[in-house]
């Protein structure tokens, strides 16, 4: 089905929403309450439009029963299996129903954008001005202004000069996953749009290195040298001489400013041939104390969800005030390997390699930006899920799958594709 802006209900309703869903992401500059509160309202508001315009179910219902469809669904089957031996069941199910649901509400939020070129291009256009609006108050804020940011974060007082790198941790990843997007909003503009989005994804790098996010960093190193890579074999594979040269500066230049940039208070170290600075004597403590646990029931996990639940996860590390779990492992894959054991990670993984395999092929042989920008917002998400935030995190998942529904849905992919 082609796109079209001629709908029986087009309306304020369909603007709105379309506003709402590019503002979303950008609202974690306000907060994660923020950022779930408007997403929630734009659920409700093309569940109302979809049923009014089937077509939208109809387009969400192909993709859910497309072959990789069936393949996300029988990855949640597998880390199921894991919750009735779960120590807390009814917090496992949660996270996995939400979780779920979650998916559900993109793919929906997906079908809407893919069918109506009206709501598409506002959405992409009202994510490029959140974006560039989010970052302005943060620069500002760095740089010694910090009352517009302070109310639109509602903190209110007097605040240290730290307080805007400190308290926007959770901002710059997000903005790290914004980054591959607005370049891809840079491609599809023209004019005075692509000169923003440009600036947006510029101010965006800025908030990240200023916040010393270097997770998000990490994300931004993979994505620039996973996108490359598909550029290079794209063109079959002319340039991999030049890639290679690149992607070891690139490195470098990477791995030099992360050791320039500040450190976490150091505890007791685990691995004498992982410097610190790379990553902090805390978070080795945590990774050495989960790949414990998960040797303890490798098969089914602990439990989805409960992974700071398992004993002795919240004793103090010898000779340091913090504790051995104190919510999360801050890697993916140790969280997803300690709560549904190998046989809820194996799914997964093989879900995120069709994903990556798929994507990729598709851009080798046809060069679409589409696939371009889905392979860069995979590579930041999971690189830096690697060190920072807890994989079930509500904001940290809307961020990944919204962004990726916004990207599928691009008005020069026909909006049938089942992505």
């Amino acid at each position: 089905m082609a796109m079209t802006d001629d709908h029986p209900n087009s309306t304020w309703l369909r603007d709105a929403t379309a506003i709402a869903l590019g503002l979303t992401v950008p609202a974690m500059v306000s907060g994660r309450a923020v950022l779930q509160a408007i997403v929630a309202t734009a659920l409700i508001a093309v569940l109302i439009i979809a049923w009014r315009d089937r077509a939208i179910f109809a387009r969400a219902g192909a993709a859910v029963r497309s072959r990789f469809g069936m393949i996300v669904l029988a990855a949640f089957a597998g880390m199921a299996i894991s919750i009735p031996g779960s120590l807390d069941p009814l917090r496992s199910f949660e996270a996995w129903a939400r979780t779920l649901a979650y998916i559900v509400g993109c793919v929906l939020f997906w079908a809407y954008l893919a069918g109506d070129a009206r709501a598409n291009t506002l959405c992409r256009r009202t994510f490029i001005l959140g974006c560039a609006a989010g970052t302005a108050l943060v620069i500002s804020a760095q740089l010694g202004l910090t009352l517009p940011l302070q109310a639109v974060r509602n903190t209110f007082g007097a605040v240290s000069g730290a307080w805007a790198a400190a308290a926007l941790k959770a901002y710059a990843a997000s903005m790290s996953c914004a980054v591959p997007v607005l370049i891809w909003c840079a491609w599809h503009s023209a004019g005075k749009w692509r000169w923003l989005a440009g600036l947006a994804a510029f101010g965006a790098g800025a908030v990240i290195i200023e916040t010393a996010n270097k997770a998000a960093i990490a994300g931004l190193l993979a994505s620039a040298l996973t996108v490359s890579l598909a550029v290079s074999m794209q063109r079959r594979g002319k340039w991999l001489p030049v890639w290679a040269l690149w992607a070891a500066g690139a490195v470098t230049a990477t791995v030099a400013l992360v050791h320039v940039l500040p450190d976490a208070p150091p505890s007791t170290a685990v691995w004498d041939w992982m410097p610190t600075w790379l990553v902090d004597t805390h978070r080795q403590q945590i990774w050495h104390f989960v790949g414990g646990k998960i040797a303890e029931s490798p098969w089914f996990g602990h439990g989805i969800n409960v992974i700071d639940r398992i004993p002795g996860a919240h004793e103090k590390i010898p000779g340091y005030t913090v504790e051995y779990i104190p919510s999360h492992p801050h890697n993916w894959i140790l969280e997803v390997l300690g709560e549904t054991g190998v046989i809820g990670f194996l799914p997964v993984a093989f879900v995120l390699a069709w994903f990556l395999a798929r994507h990729a092929r598709r851009f080798v042989r046809s060069g679409q930006p589409v696939d371009m920008a889905l392979i860069g917002l995979f590579s930041v998400f999971w690189t830096s899920s690697l060190f920072n935030f807890s994989i079930w995190s509500s904001w940290w998942l809307i961020t990944f799958f919204l962004l990726s529904a916004i990207i599928a849905a691009e008005p020069d992919r026909p909006a049938a594709q089942p992505e």
